[in-house]
């Protein structure tokens, strides 16, 4: 999967820069029959890079060895740990600073009393992404891949607040003060995937939702044991994800009088970030959505 690159000062990323690559944790890992080697060429028909033209085979085993190298099995989870800890300490920060530095409070409009509800917004989805990155490469790396993948759609669902409130002037005080109808109007994946007009494909949310979100029979492919493929596969979508939420983060700092923490771990984050995925082959995976 092509990756944005987050940076301090990048451009949001277009969706086919961030979408899940899910499928090829099932497609990838298994594809060692002939009629599944047929399947692999018929879904890498529409390829356009190295990763995704040749011979399927070659393809596969390609994969494979990204997906089972040691240094880079140690690298992704050493990413995805680091990422967790920035966003929850840029989290912290950002819940002191909306707590004590705005109006809100003064003027009677924070349900729960904080001087800038907008601020304290973005601090709590940093902090849910960063105990859902932290859980999930957990159970990434000691084989527990259906519980991650689980995971995995809450973080999704991260990046799309995210871009909300990155995008939409006033959305992340809007979303705290929300009631559960109004979140249900307003805040459903599905009413910000038609907001966002095309930028995040409802295709490659379903895939999240067949692997992991809920329990379907295609799933069962991340119960057995000690496939690695797999798990290395989705962690690697996993962040591609962290990567969008930054991008999205660090825009609404740029827009924000309180958004030093974010801003101060961005451009170190962002480099951390680049430099895996130019060494890693699992970062030129193409998005789900091509493959049908």
């Amino acid at each position: 999967m092509n990756r944005g690159s987050p940076a301090a000062n990048s451009t949001l990323p277009a969706d086919a820069d961030r979408a899940a690559v899910v499928p090829s944790a099932v497609l990838f890992a298994r594809a060692v029959g002939a009629g599944e080697r047929q399947a692999v060429r018929r879904q890498l028909r529409r390829g356009g890079d190295a990763l995704t033209t040749g011979d399927p085979v070659d393809i596969a085993e390609t994969i494979r060895h990204a997906a089972n190298d040691p240094h880079l099995v140690e690298r992704r989870a050493d990413l995805a740990r680091y990422f967790a800890k920035m966003f929850e300490l840029a989290g912290d920060e950002l819940h002191v600073v909306g707590h004590i530095i705005g109006t809100d409070r003064a003027v009677a409009a924070s349900p729960r009393e904080h001087d800038s509800d907008e601020t304290v917004g973005v601090s709590v989805i940093l902090r849910v992404a960063s105990q859902l990155l932290s859980a999930s490469v957990d159970l990434f790396m000691d084989g527990r891949t259906y519980a991650a993948a689980a995971l995995t759609r809450q973080i999704v669902e991260v990046e799309y607040l995210a871009w909300a409130f990155a995008t939409r002037n006033g959305d992340a005080k809007r979303w705290l003060r929300s009631t559960r109808k109004e979140r249900e109007t307003f805040f459903r994946p599905a009413k910000l995937r038609e907001a966002a007009k095309g930028h995040f494909r409802g295709v490659d949310y379903s895939y999240h939702c067949e692997l992991g979100g809920h329990p379907v029979p295609g799933g069962t492919v991340l119960l057995r044991g000690g496939e690695s493929g797999a798990s290395q596969l989705l962690l690697s979508d996993v962040l591609g994800h962290a990567g969008a939420i930054l991008n999205y983060a660090g825009a609404w700092a740029r827009n924000n009088a309180h958004g030093m923490p974010i801003l101060t771990r961005a451009k170190e984050m962002s480099e951390r970030f680049n430099a895996l995925m130019a060494i890693d082959p699992l970062a030129d995976l193409p998005p789900p959505a091509e493959w049908q």
